[in-house]
């Protein structure tokens, strides 16, 4: 009768054990499809975000930095319509062709997943302008700090800038550069322009008259007055107070002095009647 009770007991050992094997399997079997099927949500989520919505979403693009120029304008120059999309955007491609516009000193193209790109500008900023011929025609170009010359913006007013005249630009290319010798002339009248006096505004055109071995003088063309100014390549704050002062005592003297000449230390004037 022991040996019966031993191997009932034996029976229901091995049955309560192999039931716990079951509720395992059944347990575990769960946990797998469990999981199973949260890498199949996150395998779709990575689609989703990586593929389809760059690929589908149109690019939101945002500027910074423009002063001359508008968001559409600079979307007309990079060829951007508003089904373009995030992931065919070349960043590379739109900082390049940007960075080759005349009026752009630099230029960053970022890209923000998953559909935005952050495009910063520095244009030139024009502190003087001139005008040269072009094609038979007569076209306003902007110079920067630089010594840049650059296109004049279609329907913009060069009247708020200093004119000079004079350049010795045989053949205008846009974005090119002035010679070396005229770029301290123009960081100067940069410098200048950023004084709270307004000495620019008395001036309504400064020429620039070549002289050999690439020397030159400036002859100054006051706004209220009849009298040209002649005046070294030395363009500064000192020289232009000289000059208003100057102006002011020959103004006094009448009408028939032609013009002023300020080089080589010393004033002399010529007057119209007897040219010396």
């Amino acid at each position: 009768m022991s040996d019966s009770m031993m191997y009932s007991d034996i029976r229901n050992f091995m049955a309560e054990g192999e039931q716990k094997v079951r509720h395992s399997d059944k347990k575990f079997r769960a946990l797998k499809f469990i999981v199973g099927a949260l890498c199949l949500i996150l395998i779709v989520e990575v689609v989703l975000y990586t593929v389809i919505i760059p690929s589908k979403a149109p690019i939101k693009i945002s500027f910074s930095g423009l002063q001359m120029y508008t968001a559409e304008e600079m979307c007309q120059i990079l060829n951007t319509g508003p089904h373009q999309t995030w992931s065919k955007f070349d960043s590379a491609l739109a900082a390049s062709v940007l960075a080759d516009c005349p009026w752009i000193e630099s230029v960053s193209v970022t890209k923000g997943f998953p559909d935005t790109v952050t495009i910063s500008v520095k244009e030139r900023i024009p502190v003087a302008a001139t005008l040269l011929n072009v094609d038979g025609r007569t076209i306003p170009v902007h110079i920067d700090e630089t010594g840049v010359l650059f296109m004049a913006k279609a329907g913009a007013s060069i009247n708020h800038l200093p004119l000079i005249s004079g350049l010795p630009v045989e053949e205008f290319n846009d974005g090119m550069r002035l010679p070396s010798t005229y770029r301290n002339f123009i960081q100067q009248l940069a410098k200048i322009q950023r004084l709270p006096q307004k000495y620019l505004a008395t001036i309504s055109e400064i020429h620039v008259d070549v002289k050999e071995y690439g020397n030159f003088d400036l002859i100054l063309y006051p706004v209220h007055s009849h009298t040209k100014v002649l005046m070294d390549r030395t363009f500064s704050e000192d020289s232009l107070q000289y000059m208003v002062v100057v102006l002011d005592v020959v103004n006094s003297l009448g009408p028939g002095i032609s013009e002023i000449d300020l080089r080589y230390g010393s004033v002399s004037f010529r007057t119209k009647v007897s040219g010396s």
